[in-house]
């Protein structure tokens, strides 16, 4: 149990180090990796030039809110839902502004509705990202 109790330390001191937990003082955390096969991080959408982040269609009903994060954890922005018919019945959030504004090294974070967070790593808000 001891030598179980250690390794789980170790993977929180990891998730620490590499950017995976929040590290700011509120202790919230932008959770684990999300899920691949159909999330697009676009900069610069159609509509209006602003970003826009396509969730995978798995989390089609599952999530309360998304919002971008700093390297820290930290809330950039909230998104706004806008809607999860189109495109493959994905979750849509819009941002205010287009992706470079954002910086990088950043995150989408997904709040799911059963509790807990799911992350993508944004390197560059500049650049179309999928997974």
């Amino acid at each position: 149990m001891k030598k179980i109790a250690q390794g789980l330390g170790l993977i929180m001191v990891a998730a620490l180090v590499s950017g995976c937990l929040d590290s700011s003082s509120s202790g919230d955390s932008i959770g684990s990796h999300g899920e691949g096969g159909g999330f697009v991080w676009k900069p610069r959408s159609e509509s209006d030039g602003r970003l826009v982040a396509l969730l995978p269609p798995q989390y089609r009903g599952n999530v309360r809110s998304a919002h971008i994060a700093n390297s820290n954890g930290g809330v950039i922005e909230q998104g706004r839902f806008a809607g999860d018919v189109h495109n493959g019945r994905r979750p849509h959030y819009r941002f205010t502004q287009h992706g470079s504004a954002y910086g990088s090294n950043i995150y989408l974070v997904a709040d799911l509705i059963e509790g807990g967070t799911v992350h993508w790593p944004i390197p560059h808000g500049a650049q179309r990202q999928e997974y």
